[in-house]
């Protein structure tokens, strides 16, 4: 188990003002590089995986290069089966942590889902060589 921040947002009507404030916080997480990562998958997302399995899934992610809003989703997918934090109650609440739209913010998701796919697809390759 591998211990890291992951970057989401908080927001709430300011009181005084009436207006949005959004707030960037981080959460504990810790990603699971184990075989219950694939057991997630099979569980919380049958269809993708009667198809592939979940490094299968996040290759064909990397290969196709597309990390921006319209295809968040997918990766957001396959982010919430490596994870694990008491903030993360289902992949409902998951995908309720993060501010798509948001340039500034996603820019800063994707860095770090980058990040937790190459620690992802090192550990897999690793493990399989031993």
């Amino acid at each position: 188990m591998i211990k890291t921040k992951l970057p989401v947002f908080e927001s709430h009507i300011d009181e005084k003002t009436n207006k949005l404030v959004i707030d960037d916080k981080e959460i504990n997480i810790t990603i699971d590089t184990s075989l219950f990562a694939e057991e997630r998958w099979e569980i919380n997302f049958p269809h993708n995986a009667k198809n592939e399995t979940i490094f299968a899934y996040i290759e064909r992610l990397k290969s196709d290069g597309n990390l921006d809003p319209a295809h968040a989703m997918s990766h957001l997918k396959a982010l919430y089966c490596f994870l694990e934090g008491d903030d993360i109650a289902d992949f409902k609440s998951f995908c309720q942590l993060f501010a798509i739209t948001d340039t500034k913010r996603l820019a800063r998701l994707v860095e770090k889902i980058k990040g937790v796919f190459e620690i992802i697809i090192d550990s897999a390759t690793t493990d399989s060589k031993n």
